[in-house]
């Protein structure tokens, strides 16, 4: 006990994790995060990291509460349109930090900046050397759809609608859905 508070041997408390909860009414249920994830329609991954201390997003936390019969602001949600101005640092950080998770939401400035700081780097990396600069483009390449996935979630689309931009001018569909506005409703 601290302040009160149970602890688990990870160290989080209950009365301050989300995720905690989280794992707490799933295993009162008697659930496996395999159960959550097909109750709650979420990926296993998304309940893996919400249970590690990661804050949900939105629609996982709107989920989450159906399933559970509790108000959403228990699960500790972060709203994309909520969470204010995105500086150009932290939405590098941000990308950069969240590089392979393509579930999830991005506002539009998180995207546009990071969309704006990978064609920085890789026209630095072009003029020193094209190879410099493709290696740059290959090793952004993930992080940079990844973003994108997220993006079009937020517009509520899927992450493949990207998939347009391999065909002949088909930059065009994907670029004039990355640019609508946040889309409210499940990502």
């Amino acid at each position: 006990m601290v302040d009160g508070l149970l602890t688990f041997p990870g160290g989080a408390s209950t009365g301050h994790n989300p995720g905690m909860q989280v794992r707490d009414m799933r295993l009162g249920r008697g659930w496996s995060q395999e159960q959550l994830a097909e109750a709650s329609g979420l990926s296993v991954r998304t309940i893996q990291r919400i249970e590690n201390g990661q804050a949900p997003g939105l629609a996982s936390a709107a989920a989450l509460a159906r399933v559970f019969d509790v108000e959403i602001d228990q699960l500790g949600a972060t709203d994309v349109a909520e969470a204010g101005p995105v500086s150009f640092l932290d939405a590098i950080r941000g990308c950069l930090v969240r590089y392979a998770e393509f579930d999830g939401r991005a506002g539009r400035p998180e995207y546009w900046w990071f969309v704006l700081f990978v064609s920085l780097v890789t026209s630095v990396g072009t003029l020193i050397s094209e190879a410099v600069g493709g290696i740059i483009l290959l090793l952004l390449l993930v992080p940079l759809a990844a973003a994108g996935a997220r993006r079009l979630h937020d517009t509520g689309r899927s992450g493949w609608w990207q998939l347009f931009a391999l065909a002949p001018l088909g930059f065009v569909v994907p670029l004039f859905l990355l640019v609508l506005p946040t889309e409210d409703g499940e990502s």
